[in-house]
């Protein structure tokens, strides 16, 4: 076997200092733990959250095994916690083990012991979740065969977050079907690598007996990686352990005279839960809809102010067990949400979207009452934006050429939260008609930038903006008759 993570220094980190070092797996959650990992440089962009979150699980499935709650312990004391996890073996924390019929990291054992017909790949990146072509700018076969560090990020981010990829392809189990999302959601004292795993590490730790309750078994699987899989069977929630860590691919990597190359064949179905199709199965990063049953996916319009009203508020979605605002966090707080966008065939945007939760609105969020109240405020003013933008803005920017292009949602989505929570203090009146002068401030920030840049002749210009006046000033006229007459008193004219 080759490429021990427990005892070879494989994994890159720095410090706050920017100072680069490796270190093994075990010191790596070590080194978490104590906040002296501040970074990982040899990650890419979309495979941050995935190792993360790998990380967490990962070290609060060792510290439950063993009785333990307390992180911050040496690496040494890691390793042995990783170890009972797999009955002293360290084959499964080797990414290399010529017998197939040992797991290796994050590759099940293969019962038929031969990888005859399995595709080959022969570089990290060609395994990636992301859909890469030549015209694309993250560009296929870039990353080096013989990169150790990469394959390590390359395989755990496929098998712990990838979809449905073509026939006999199957995702993972935390995800709305196939072309869903795997996503992020949480709260977290700082952007610090240390707060976020440290916070999250207490709330899977706290949520075992809701895990349980699920039908999750304390004696279950939880390195499913560990477990011989011959493309047929899968594994039930009554076989796993709570937050068990997953694969959906039959997946194997070798080495040879070129460097390392991996393996892939299809199965029958997917590994883990095929009895949920959703997504809901307990994942504490993931808002589940209400109605519906199932796991928050992402569109190309990522975390906007409109799907943030919903995580936010409890409004359609029940909240991520990490973004409930704990009793102990401190003021103000963060709210992070992270999810790759796919769909069939493609990737659609990496989508990352951070709030800070101020004092205002976290007493807010921790009451019932008080959430529900700011929840329909909010609410509100998402459907007056939508007015603005249907009633108002459009019917102008139509006479321009220029209707399917504007970024009118983008100035909403960067002025919503801010407005929202500066006008938590006034009356329900006062904050509305404040909300409908800030919107038609965009609006009219947008009619302006449509004015410059509107594709007609210098002969038929004037005439196109002034039908385009007349029409927003119509649709403001009708469609919001509170603040009309403030602004035509304000320029001293007749309302």
């Amino acid at each position: 076997m080759r490429f021990d993570l427990l005892d070879e220094p494989l994994l890159s980190w720095r410090d706050s200092a920017r100072q680069r070092k490796t270190t093994t797996l075990p010191g790596t959650l070590s080194r978490l733990a104590s906040g002296e990992l501040a970074d990982f440089p040899r990650l890419r962009t979309h495979q941050f959250h995935p190792w993360c979150m790998f990380l967490t699980q990962l070290a609060a499935i060792a510290l439950h095994r063993a009785g333990q709650t307390d992180p911050a312990v040496s690496e040494g004391e890691w390793k042995e916690l990783l170890l009972a996890l797999t009955e002293g073996k360290h084959e499964p924390w080797c990414l290399v083990v010529p017998q197939l019929h040992e797991a290796a990291f994050f590759q099940p054992p293969v019962p038929e012991g031969t990888l005859e017909g399995w595709k080959t790949h022969e570089h990290p990146d060609d395994i990636d979740i992301l859909v890469t072509a030549k015209a694309h700018d993250v560009k296929a076969s870039l990353v080096a065969g013989r990169d150790v560090e990469a394959w390590v990020y390359a395989v755990a981010t496929l098998q712990t977050t990838q979809g449905v990829y073509g026939k006999g392809k199957y995702g993972v189990a935390r995800m709305n079907r196939g072309y869903g999302s795997r996503c992020r959601v949480g709260c977290t004292a700082d952007l610090s690598l240390a707060s976020r795993f440290l916070r999250d590490l207490d709330v899977m730790t706290s949520s075992w007996a809701d895990q349980i309750a699920r039908g999750y078994n304390p004696d279950g699987v939880a390195l499913v990686w560990t477990m011989r899989w011959d493309g047929e069977t899968a594994l039930g929630a009554h076989e796993l352990a709570p937050h068990f860590i997953e694969v959906c691919r039959r997946v194997r990597v070798t080495e040879g005279d070129g460097g390392l190359a991996f393996h892939d064949t299809t199965s029958h179905g997917r590994r883990c839960l095929r009895e949920t199709e959703g997504g809901d199965v307990g994942d504490p990063w993931i808002p589940v809809d209400r109605t519906k049953g199932t796991a928050l996916s992402i569109t190309n319009r990522g975390f906007d102010y409109r799907l943030l009203v919903q995580l936010l508020f409890e409004n359609d979605y029940a909240p991520a067990a990490a973004q409930r605002v704990q009793k102990d966090d401190p003021d103000p707080l963060l709210f992070v949400a992270s999810a790759l966008a796919r769909g069939q065939g493609g990737t659609d945007g990496l989508h990352e979207r951070v709030l800070t939760l101020d004092t205002t609105l976290r007493v807010r969020l921790a009451d019932t009452e008080l959430r529900a109240q700011v929840a329909k405020r909010a609410t509100e003013r998402v459907a007056w934006a939508e007015v603005m933008q249907r009633k108002a803005l459009y019917p102008a920017l139509k006479l321009l050429n220029w209707a399917e292009k504007n970024t009118f949602g983008r100035r909403v989505d960067d002025a919503f939260f801010l407005h929202l929570i500066s006008t938590l203090g006034q009356e329900d009146e006062e904050a509305r008609v404040s909300w409908q002068r800030r919107l038609r401030e965009l609006a009219r920030a947008e009619l302006e930038a449509a004015f410059s840049r509107c594709p007609f002749p210098s002969a038929h210009r004037f005439k196109a903006i002034s039908a385009a006046e007349r029409a927003f000033a119509l649709g403001l006229k009708k469609h919001f008759p509170d603040i009309e007459p403030a602004r035509a008193a304000a320029e001293g004219v007749s309302a």
